[in-house]
């Protein structure tokens, strides 16, 4: 079997081809409920469409990504354990059938797709994630020789798990250093919801301290000082994590208020926007704006 993919990247939002999976993960993301980190990118190794479940396991073993070894295909259950959203995408009879699954972390999200695992089904098969919605479709196990997807995971070391715990990052990171940074951000997303924005303030400063080009630390101090009704600092933080990356939502939409409590303060009146929001609970995939199958991914309404 070789599995034809059109494909979707979470975190960066656009349409990507076969080709763009066969490159080597970069980032990892560390889950502190398995106690794994996992590869954030999907891949099919050196190979165009994919790799059969003997090249999968010999994939993630020699594997070596963000300066740790020891990876290794993930159990049926482990993939299980992190998948948060699998909806089919309505049957259009001019296209194939597809649907959208999407890992917590914000791996990836894929239609028309399948992800080895390492647990054997009989002698000759081993079970699969899939997101095939063909009617009568087969169960989720492929034969051995068969072609397919690979996210690789290995266990943390103890004082990595403290750290994912203390992090809880919502996104697959590049280093440990970010991993570092993300500990004092927690800390301050979880005093900006419970409305004490000096101390959110304070974390997200300890967390440049830790990475100086951190942007969601940036973003953080940009909506602290907006809450604490201090606009132009508010605009300056938050223009600053624009600079680094000028595609940043989070910055783009929470500058856009900063701006308008900034000209309300100026005219004398109170800023009618609402506050922006800091939660990284797990969502379905965004609105990508893009047609799957003549139908639109956002529509989670059925």
């Amino acid at each position: 079997m070789t599995i034809v993919l059109l494909c979707i990247a979470v975190v960066e939002k656009h349409f990507c081809t076969a080709q763009q999976w066969s490159k080597e993960p970069s980032t990892w993301w560390p889950d502190p409920t398995t106690g794994l980190m996992w590869t954030g990118q999907a891949t099919a190794g050196n190979h165009r469409y994919g790799m059969n479940w003997q090249e999968a396991n010999a994939y993630c073993a020699s594997l070596q990504l963000g300066g740790y070894t020891g990876w290794r295909l993930p159990t049926r259950d482990e993939v299980n354990a992190i998948t948060y959203y699998m909806r089919e995408v309505p049957y259009n009879p001019k296209y194939a059938p597809a649907s959208v699954l999407a890992l917590k972390g914000g791996i990836y999200a894929y239609v028309i797709s399948i992800i080895w695992t390492s647990t054997l089904y009989g002698e000759h098969e081993a079970y699969a994630i899939t997101t095939d919605v063909l009617p009568n479709a087969q169960p989720r196990h492929l034969l051995l020789s068969d072609t397919s997807l690979a996210i690789c995971a290995r266990p943390m070391e103890a004082d990595l798990l403290q750290m994912a715990k203390e992090a809880q990052v919502p996104s697959p990171i590049p280093d440990l250093l970010t991993l570092k940074a993300y500990v004092p951000l927690n800390k301050a997303r979880m005093a900006y919801q419970t409305g004490q924005f000096q101390n959110s303030l304070a974390e997200a400063k300890n967390a440049l301290l830790v990475k100086s080009d951190f942007v969601p630390a940036y973003w953080a101090i940009g909506i602290s000082y907006g809450m604490l009704g201090q606009w132009d600092l508010a605009v300056t933080n938050l223009d600053a994590a624009l600079k680094i990356d000028k595609d940043y939502v989070a910055a783009k939409e929470s500058v856009k208020w900063a701006k308008k409590g900034q000209k309300a303060e100026k005219d004398g009146k109170s800023p009618k926007t609402q506050a922006p929001q800091w939660d990284w609970t797990p969502e379905p995939p965004v609105c990508f704006e893009h047609i799957i199958n003549g139908n639109d991914i956002c529509d989670t309404s059925n």
